[in-house]
């Protein structure tokens, strides 16, 4: 059973690694604009729902709804059909990216909002450098510290504790 937990895991962990540093930054550039709420108003909504309710939702529009266009739920190894198996592990992968990613998107823009009002982000401004490499060499790479560390404490408790998925998703 450890592939099929491993193969649902991985996958939704980088998912919500990206995903929700990518919603952090953006958010954090753009505080107090529409983007912003939006991103946060959506990382409160995934912070609050539970797994199953999300689950059940992306199974009663992707699969029984009016967008329907994956299979029933089933595992499929990757060995015997790499579609099947990207497939059945789709929705189970947006499922749990969905949660951790609104966690990761909150933290990462209170990060991003402590790092770039630091001494060292404005003497990198005053000196001429583009903004896209203050906030991405300077202010990212000091706000991913906590993240990277919650990452992977993350990562070990999704694998011992995606039951509730793999039986929703019938993996």
């Amino acid at each position: 059973r450890l592939p099929v937990t491993v193969s649902l895991a991985v996958p939704a962990a980088i998912l919500w690694l990206l995903a929700g540093v990518s919603v952090g930054v953006i958010s954090a550039l753009k505080r107090g604009s529409f983007i912003d709420r939006a991103a946060m108003g959506t990382a409160l909504a995934g912070v609050s729902l539970p797994v199953f309710f999300i689950g059940l939702v992306l199974l009663y529009v992707f699969v029984y709804g009016t967008f329907a266009f994956l299979p029933p739920p089933s595992y499929e190894p990757l060995s015997v059909n790499p579609t099947a198996w990207f497939q059945s592990l789709l929705l189970g992968w947006i499922t749990l990216a969905f949660v951790s990613a609104a966690l990761y998107a909150r933290l990462t823009r209170a990060n991003m909002l402590e790092t770039m009002g630091e001494d060292y982000i404005r003497t990198a401004t005053a000196k001429g450098l583009k903004p896209s490499r203050v906030v991405g060499k300077h202010g990212l790479r000091a706000a991913l510290t906590p993240i990277i560390t919650i990452f992977g404490l993350d990562l070990g408790a999704l694998l011992g504790g995606a039951i509730i998925t793999e039986k929703l998703f019938s993996l």
